[in-house]
């Protein structure tokens, strides 16, 4: 019994740390493919620690946890799983390119983030040049991303540039391409490709993305580079043209793009007409504006440069230039806190529910355990309760031993008799001995059946005449009111049974008595109920 215990145990324990991770991973890989990132890195916390699980497990894991954080423009900082996952996927057989690919950019991408810029680009242009075209244009793309990121423009011109070659001509990504490429050029001092690059960039649109950005950015930064160039009423002509194509709701749009009004009419002497726009720009200014250092500078020296109307040129690209690095440095620092702070607050989250695991375990152990201990008091108690009984009857059963001996010495007829009369007189013995099936009671009735040519029943030593007499004695006459009320409706079985209910016979005792078995008892009991028209459950000794 107690290794079935042991058993039990080690089933329930285990079954508390049934291991579901691979499941968790693949549900928040679904909520990511649906975009719902912030439900797809709740459902990864219930993954407690995820340095723990096997190699493909935590691999997955990683990237899944990695492009969350990259879509919500959190740093990679501490998905320090990544470097582990990338080896996983290159020595990985077979081969699964796909995820291949993924974990180089993100590791790439992880590295950046840690400061090691050399190691991310080798990375990025290891892998293009031993992969396929399709993922190769992928890895180059993610490289000119992060040169523009370090405002490395050389890095980001060539790269572009080696993309645009790599595109079949109708490739859905060549307006985006173009358009990074033409700014690269700018900032790499080429006015002339620059021109030729950003001229006709809106023929090269082919999706609703593509169109999205060309009205949202795309018209309002190619104005503000013509009129770098000094081709101002072009860049006026632009300028309105983003204002026709802005949403309703645009209020950022509009307000920069007045803005850029606003320096082209003063470029062109046109004081007032300046005034106009800034004051426009100012009235259409949303709190996005307001918060960014780049947008807050642009306004402010436009405000200075209202005044000064003296200097017919502006240069402020090298000022907007210096602006942005100090916001994206700004972002970068953020990002960083961000992904740090997520990363103790998921921490802690996850050490709690390590604590509350470990206390539930805690909790089933010790309920085990009391419940075998309070298993064992009762067994203990039931065993030494069964030997006391079995102890105060044995007086009892020795009388009767004795009498079975002596009876079975004898042979004659009258001995039998003899001995069947005492037997009666003995009815308490017996039904004990029924009630207590003990090695030794078991001995005793074997005994008693061997008596009279050894094929005698119990059943068959009680003289029931006798024994009728004895219960219309003891109890009131309880046979003859019996039989006389229902001794045409009970069988003689029937009538033998109703007495020994009478006398207090358990069912167990009664079928030990008659050499019936116990759900013969039970159905002649449920018989005579029937017959007398009782109830089920109905009491048969009170008729």
């Amino acid at each position: 019994m107690k290794y079935t215990i042991l058993l039990l145990i080690i089933a329930i324990l285990s079954g508390c740390n049934t291991d579901k991770s691979g499941e968790t991973i693949n549900r928040a890989e679904e909520l990511l493919n649906k975009g719902k990132i912030d439900s797809a890195l709740t459902v990864l916390n219930d993954i407690y620690e995820p340095q723990k699980l096997n190699a493909p497990q935590q691999a997955r894991y990683a990237l899944v946890s990695a492009t969350c954080h990259l879509y919500k423009g959190l740093a990679l900082t501490e998905d320090s799983l990544l470097p582990s996952a990338l080896d996983y996927y290159r020595n990985a057989t077979p081969c699964d390119s796909s995820r291949l690919m993924q974990a180089t950019i993100l590791a790439s991408r992880y590295h950046w983030w840690k400061g090691d810029t050399i190691k991310a680009y080798a990375m990025l242009e290891d892998y293009a040049g031993k992969c396929g075209k399709s993922n190769r244009t992928k890895m180059l793309f993610t490289i000119a991303a992060l040169a523009s990121d370090d405002y490395d423009y050389d890095k980001m011109y060539r790269t572009l540039s080696q993309l645009l070659r790599l595109y079949e001509p109708n490739d859905d990504r060549t307006y985006i391409t173009r358009y990074n490429y033409g700014l690269a050029s700018f900032y790499m001092g080429n006015e002339t490709e620059t021109k030729e690059i950003l001229n006709d960039i809106d023929r090269y649109i082919k999706t609703q993305n593509d169109s999205i950005h060309y009205r949202k950015e795309g018209l309002r930064t190619v104005a503000d580079i013509f009129a770098d160039y000094g081709e101002l009423h072009r860049a006026i002509e632009l300028q309105n043209k983003a204002l026709r194509n802005y949403a309703p709701g645009d209020s950022t749009g509009k307000s920069l793009s007045y803005a850029s009004l606003s320096r082209y009419s003063l470029q062109l002497g046109n004081t007032a007409e300046a005034k106009r726009y800034m004051q426009l720009a100012d009235n259409y200014a949303t709190r996005e504006i307001r918060e960014d250092l780049s947008f807050v500078g642009l306004y402010k020296i436009m405000h200075i440069l209202l005044d000064y109307t003296d200097n017919r040129k502006i240069d402020l690209i090298n000022w907007a230039d210096f602006v942005n690095k100090l916001q994206d440095n700004e972002k970068h620092n953020q990002s960083i806190a961000s992904a740090k702070n997520e990363a103790n607050n998921r921490l802690a989250e996850q050490n709690y529910k390590i604590t509350i695991t470990s206390q539930r375990h805690q909790i089933m152990t010790l309920y085990v355990i009391l419940s075998l201990v309070v298993l064992i008091i009762l067994l203990a108690a039931y065993t030494w309760r069964k030997r006391k009984i079995a102890a105060e009857k044995d007086d009892e059963l020795e009388t009767l031993r004795q009498m079975v001996a002596a009876s079975q010495s004898q042979s004659s007829e009258e001995d039998d008799r003899f001995f069947k009369k005492i037997l009666l007189q003995q009815l308490g013995i017996i039904r004990m001995a029924a009630a207590n099936p003990t090695a030794a009671n078991q001995e005793l009735l074997k005994r008693m059946q061997q008596i009279a040519d050894k094929e005698v029943a119990v059943d068959s030593m009680l003289n029931w005449d006798d024994l009728y007499k004895t219960i219309d004695l003891t109890y009131n006459g309880y046979h003859s009111r019996l039989t006389a009320k229902y001794g045409n409706i009970l069988n003689e079985k029937e009538i033998q049974l109703c007495c020994l209910l009478r006398a207090n016979f358990s069912t167990k005792e009664i079928s030990i008595v008659t050499q019936q078995s116990v759900r013969t008892v039970y159905q002649r009991k449920t018989v005579i109920r029937q017959k007398l028209g009782l109830e089920e459950g109905g009491d048969i000794a009170a008729v």
